[in-house]
């Protein structure tokens, strides 16, 4: 894991992110989740936090 973690502190490997929602569209969400054609990480943002 810290070989990982040397390889993210770099900037050498990042994760993808396809798609980002607020907590209230969770279903919707999920429902992408399940359509097996994201090529990345969904994301649910909470209110009063920072997004990615």
């Amino acid at each position: 894991m810290s070989a990982v973690a040397e390889l993210v502190e770099a900037g050498s490997l990042r994760a993808h992110v396809e798609a980002t929602f607020p907590l209230a569209e969770a279903a919707k969400a999920h429902a992408l989740g399940e359509t097996d054609r994201t090529t990345g990480k969904i994301v649910l943002v909470v209110e009063g936090t920072d997004t990615p």
